[in-house]
């Protein structure tokens, strides 16, 4: 009796410049695209250093995210001000 394996689809959006290089490189090494995309993701998961920067480009991106969240936290406090006026004036012209 074969043991059935669990497959998970999920879709990928390329551009044409990446669309002709991995049909260039199925077509030269003589494999199918899914083939050629489990090699692709299988040697990004195993390379820690990719791990490593992807994490750590996260990080600088999280610290940023907040400095620059504290920075508008006033200017969106006052468009939330100025929403809910219109919204009310809105509200009372109708």
């Amino acid at each position: 009796m074969e043991k059935a394996t669990n497959h998970k689809q999920f879709s990928v959006m390329i551009n044409d410049q990446v669309a002709d290089r991995l049909d260039q490189f199925c077509t030269n090494v003589g494999i199918s695209e899914s083939a050629a995309v489990e090699i692709a993701i299988n040697y990004f998961f195993d390379d820690p250093k990719v791990i490593s920067g992807l994490m750590n480009g996260y990080r600088e991106m999280a610290t940023l995210n907040r400095e620059i969240s504290h920075d508008f936290s006033c200017c969106e406090e006052d468009a939330d001000v100025h929403l809910a006026q219109y919204r009310r004036r809105l509200r009372n012209f109708y």
